[in-house]
């Protein structure tokens, strides 16, 4: 596929004695126009237009801003002072403003009075933070324009709250929070695991997903990884060991690819990515003369459409890149493909990048994970902002109760096997040594039958717990599947309050839900009959 480069001609008032600039991840922007198109392919919306700013000085004090922190900072840098300064201040600007440098020095004061009070009153007085960078960056920076350094003074001296990013961590959130442990997040690892669609586009669905749920790392870093990534250390006749080599991001590198960490990536995901890499080969990718043949050179995750931010900018080496936008959009395609119903919220699950960070962070803080290794795993720089998932930690299992597991049992679905009602019906009942007996560890003496195994060769399984998660597993439709039920919560109850570590009693989750499953089916029969 080819795609063609778009231009811009327009004239206006720019930064004093500059047509171009050179941005810190040293690419070239066109900053001769009102319309400047930045080369950061990880965003679909990277065009900053000066000619919805009504004052022509305040224009230009922005441009001059925003051009150096592009250039000394980053592109992102550049790109994120824009949207705050115009979405909390110059927005709110009237077009009948006077000219006059007096007017306008007390109109601009007036503007940001208004913004920091609705701010405030929306408890977000932190999305302030870059507009007054701007300002008192002006006033230091841009003397006898009309930023006042009397005003400056003032804005320095208000103390500004951090960006509350822990909170929907802390709160919860059903839509915005981590997965839940139990009733969400294995759903998700189940439908990957029996997608058995090999479509380009499902391919890459699957990809996504596998990758944020292993590494949960920012939607940015997958859609720099490159097919080259991907390493097989092991031969084809032996098992397989992958290793991905993630991009960083927000490491003060000049390009993302500068740094890359080597992750080792479960074998399952590992095949994934293969198959994905050899689809792509099938797809062409030119761009202004350029072909993309090398696989340093191609992306993982191919934009058939192209990278439209990329491609204004003239960042041709990204210009078949997904945004991050795009990354949560395959998640979400994911989710409606199979239909996965949340049992918590009743609706479609919500899923975004984000939100499998949230789901990776909480449960290895569960399990013990220490601080340093977490942030490692999360690719952060230090330890402070992992605290929030410990805190965490002992809150994300709950106890569940009987009614609780039955209700959502169906819609876990981790019950795969056959109910029968006699040893006629099963495959192996005539079969002394392939029938399956519960014991109560509490009560030894209470023993029961409660199935037969349809395995024909030696079974590997742990009986009879794990059995229930067997699709070759045939309870009895008679059997008192209600004990075992009973027993799994009484020692699930007990390893959370004795041991104090949520992934004791994780483990037992599933089994519980497929023996509830069980349970239901078998009632449903009983009524039936």
């Amino acid at each position: 596929m080819e795609l063609a480069l778009l231009n811009t001609t327009e004239d206006s008032q720019n930064p004093p004695g500059q047509k171009s600039l050179i941005t810190r991840e040293g690419k070239e922007v066109n900053i001769s126009g009102d319309v400047w198109f930045l080369p950061y392919s990880a965003s679909d919306h990277t065009t900053l237009n000066f000619e919805k700013i009504v004052n022509s000085q305040v224009k230009v004090a922005l441009k001059i801003h925003i051009a150096d922190r592009v250039r000394r900072i980053s592109t992102h840098a550049g790109y994120a002072a824009y949207q705050d300064i115009w979405r909390e201040v110059l927005r709110h600007w009237e077009s009948d403003t006077s000219d006059s440098d007096s007017d306008i020095d007390s109109y601009l004061i007036s503007l940001f009075e208004s913004a920091i009070n609705r701010a405030r009153k929306r408890k977000r007085l932190w999305a302030m933070y870059r507009p007054i960078q701007w300002y008192l960056w002006c006033a230091e920076n841009l003397p006898d324009t009309v930023f006042s350094e009397v005003y400056a003074q003032e804005l320095e001296a208000i103390e500004l709250p951090g960006n509350p990013k822990g909170e929907a961590v802390r709160m919860e959130d059903p839509e915005s929070g981590p997965l839940h442990k139990s009733l969400e997040l294995p759903l998700l690892i189940n439908a990957l695991r029996s997608d058995e669609d090999k479509s380009f586009e499902c391919l890459q669905q699957k990809v996504v997903v596998a990758l944020s749920i292993a590494f949960g790392r920012n939607p940015a870093n997958l859609t720099f990884l490159r097919e080259s990534d991907l390493f097989r250390l092991t031969s084809n006749h032996e098992d397989p060991c992958y290793i991905i080599r993630m991009p960083r991001i927000k490491k003060r590198f000049v390009n993302p690819r500068d740094d890359l960490l080597d992750e080792y990536l479960d074998p399952y995901f590992g095949a994934m990515v293969e198959q994905l890499i050899e689809l792509n080969q099938a797809v062409p990718l030119r761009v202004a003369g350029k072909a993309f043949i090398k696989p340093e050179e191609r992306p993982l995750l191919i934009n058939k459409n192209g990278n439209r931010a990329a491609v204004l900018s003239g960042d041709i080496d990204n210009a078949f890149n997904f945004t991050s936008r795009d990354i949560s959009h395959l998640l979400n395609a994911f989710v409606r493909r199979h239909n996965i119903i949340s049992p918590v919220t009743g609706a479609l699950l919500h899923i975004t990048p984000r939100r499998l960070r949230y789901t990776l962070a909480t449960g290895l803080a569960a399990e013990g994970i220490s601080k340093r290794e977490l942030a490692r795993i999360l690719d952060h720089t230090d330890t402070q902002h992992v605290q929030v998932y410990f805190e965490m930690a002992g809150r994300i299992v709950e106890h569940l109760d009987k009614a609780t597991t039955k209700a959502f049992s169906n819609y876990l679905n981790f019950f795969k096997g056959k109910v029968v009602d006699s040893d006629m019906e099963a495959i192996n009942g005539d079969r002394d040594d392939k029938h399956l007996i519960f014991v109560d560890e509490q009560n030894p003496t209470v023993q029961s039958d409660i199935g037969v195994c349809g395995e024909s060769s030696v079974c590997h399984l742990d009986p009879p717990y794990s059995c229930y998660l067997c699709p070759k597993f045939q309870p009895y439709r008679h059997a008192d599947h209600e004990q075992v039920l009973d027993c799994l919560l009484a020692s699930r109850k007990e390893r959370l309050e004795k041991y104090e570590n949520a992934r004791l009693g994780i483990q037992l989750d599933e089994v519980i839900s497929a023996v509830a499953q069980v349970v239901k089916i078998c009632e449903e029969g009983q009524e039936n009959v």
